[in-house]
């Protein structure tokens, strides 16, 4: 009986086109109507080391990566020592006999897939293994050949046609390698639903989402210096900006970068720039510039595990206090966490309409997971959508225009340099309303509440119009925070918890700095119990709660890895029930709603 989802892992060797397989794998599924989510490793050398794609595929719309596999596509040995025991029951191993075999004890289904035999003969050379590969994936999966045969005509095409012809040949012969075979029998999947068919559908990446909403909020200019895994970033807006009359410069190092990012952005042109963990080290003490100069500017940190060079391939959430507290003295900055891959596309023109009102950074945190993940999204509908500009004075000539004029919201009009009877002096000194600079306690206390308050602001407002999920769970005393690309994993478990009667709340927010101190508060009070679930190894979300907000008598639990890969909903959803069955035992006959139904 067909399936609602499959999910795929093919493994093996950087070089060997293992992503390749993934990626055409995703495009074949997409164009089926299907919905998609990926998620993908990589080794940190150049060429070689154990590279691997994991592609979830179902026929309704799916929030995680999801846990295991039902299909291994290993191909070699290090491929299946890694990845063998993720085939869950059901499933099937699927290896290449010339390069590994699975242990003798090993407790799934394992066939034999000639890949490279198959190449050999039919191509000419092994390169072609993953063509075989995909082939014997879309006939296993059930999906319409047609696609990825056109897919493998667009790649191969412009190398001859010997080439396409041999390749093609691969293509053919792999679709017939396991047709028949029993142990393959109930991972085909169901069409597509309806809504997911007649909705307009792309296939983007985080990075690539970020680009995108980076070009719908009027970006004209991004500096940046090449940093794994936020490069794809830079790339993409090198290929596409110019031709939006953009600017993009590739600068010697992170500081050059963001000084050229506040130089376009003092002129009236809106500016990001993109970096990973060690750039943003380089940028604080141009981010506190940018406060105190009060100079609109987007930064993108897709996170990676650190410290140091780390593990550069590898995913965490582990410069959530540094992006909070980075710079020279005390610099006001806004910070937002995108949850998915479509989130990534909104929250980037959040984060330019925040900058430009408040005329300070916006750091935007991502990561290598999020930022490689693709996945099928709704094509963004940008009719409608909010896009802010600065705001610019009204220039009166008998009254000296004020750049840093103390406000009520702390957001002064800001002229472009040269504007007629709009002269001020622009440093990173601390300075008075005129940009002069004046070192006076009372001046100081004045420009450092104004700058502060900006924050009070947008606090005030994410109040009224919320900040991400807020799910208080029909009454649970149970409850779960995280943040970032957290959300699918945690609202998979979540649901799953829900179904076994077991009452969980749900806190998810998007801008964590300013915190909406009273939304939180308003979460927490009815819970006894909340897990806050990060990928770091010190909590950092969970200090950043507890030095904003008072807990009161709820007891606050850290959960968190940094294993460099990101969690799954089967591990939250152990986390959850653990803590269910601990609440459950210490309340005995209180008619506690973790009690399961």
């Amino acid at each position: 009986m067909p399936r609602k989802e499959v999910t795929v892992i093919v493994a093996g060797e950087g070089g060997e086109g293992v992503i390749s397989v993934g990626e055409i794998l995703t495009r074949t599924a997409a164009d089926a109507g299907l919905d998609v989510f990926t998620f993908r490793t990589y080794p940190a050398e150049i060429r070689g080391g154990l590279a691997m794609m994991q592609v979830r595929v179902g026929s309704d719309r799916i929030t995680s990566m999801g846990h295991g596999c039902e299909v291994l596509m290993a191909f070699n040995q290090e491929a299946i020592d890694e990845y063998a025991d993720h085939v869950v029951a059901g499933g099937v191993m699927l290896y290449d006999p010339k390069h590994g075999e699975p242990a003798p004890d090993y407790r799934r289904a394992a066939l034999p897939v000639t890949l490279h035999e198959t190449a050999v003969r039919e191509a000419g050379g092994k390169i072609a293994k993953n063509i075989v590969a995909l082939a014997v994936l879309v006939r296993t999966l059930g999906i319409p050949s047609e696609t990825a045969r056109q897919l493998v005509i667009d790649k191969f095409g412009r190398k001859g046609e010997t080439v396409l012809e041999k390749n093609l040949k691969a293509f053919e012969t792999g679709l017939e390698l396991l047709n028949g075979d029993s142990s393959l029998d109930g991972l085909t999947l169901e069409p597509a639903n309806e809504e997911l068919k007649n909705a307009e559908r792309m296939i983007v990446s985080g990075n690539q989402a970020v680009c995108l909403g980076a070009v719908a909020a009027g970006c004209k200019f991004v500096g940046g210096y090449p940093i794994t895994p936020a490069t794809s970033i830079l790339e993409f807006m090198m290929k596409h900006l110019f031709s939006l009359d953009g600017v993009v410069i590739q600068y010697e190092d992170e500081i050059a970068s963001l000084s050229g990012c506040l130089g376009a952005s003092w002129v009236g042109k809106k500016a990001m720039t993109a970096t990973s963990g060690p750039g943003l080290c380089l940028m604080s003490e141009m981010i506190g510039m940018a406060s105190m100069s009060e100079i609109p500017v987007v930064i993108v940190d897709v996170q990676r595990s650190g410290p140091g060079t780390g593990m550069p391939t590898k995913t965490e959430q582990s410069d959530l206090s540094f992006a909070l507290h980075s710079s020279t003295g005390e610099a006001p900055r806004i910070v937002i966490a995108p949850t998915t891959v479509e989130d990534c596309f909104y929250q980037t023109v959040n984060a330019f309409n925040l900058a430009e009102r408040f005329q300070m950074p916006v750091l935007i945190l991502t990561d290598q997971s999020m930022a490689y993940r693709t996945r099928t999204i709704d094509v963004p509908q940008l009719e409608g959508l909010e896009v802010v500009d600065r705001d610019t004075p009204a220039i009166n000539p008998d009254r000296p225009y004020k750049r840093f004029e103390d406000t009520v919201t702390g957001v002064s009009p800001m002229a472009v340099p040269g504007t007629p009877d709009a002269l001020f002096v622009q440093s990173g000194l601390e300075h008075d309303e005129f940009g002069n600079a004046n070192y006076t306690p009372e001046n100081r206390m004045k420009m450092m509440r104004k700058r502060f308050r900006k924050l009070d602001t947008l606090e005030r407002e994410l109040e009224v119009k919320g900040n991400g999920i807020f799910d208080d769970g029909d009454g649970a005393e149970l409850g779960v925070i995280g943040w970032g690309s957290t959300e699918g994993p945690i609202r998979e478990a979540i649901g799953n918890a829900r179904a076994e009667g077991i009452k969980v709340a749900h806190l998810h927010p998007k801008v964590l700095m300013p915190l909406p101190r009273f939304q939180i508060a308003r979460f927490l009070k009815p819970l006894k119990k909340v897990l806050v679930i990060e990928e770091n190894f010190t909590g950092q979300l969970a200090a950043h709660l507890r030095s904003s907000v008072d807990f009161g008598d709820t007891m606050i639990v850290e959960v968190k890895q940094c294993s460099g890969l990101p969690w799954t909903s089967d591990s939250v959803y152990s986390e959850i029930i653990i803590r269910a069955r601990e609440d459950r035992k210490t309340r005995e006959g209180e008619g506690s709603c973790l009690e399961t139904a």
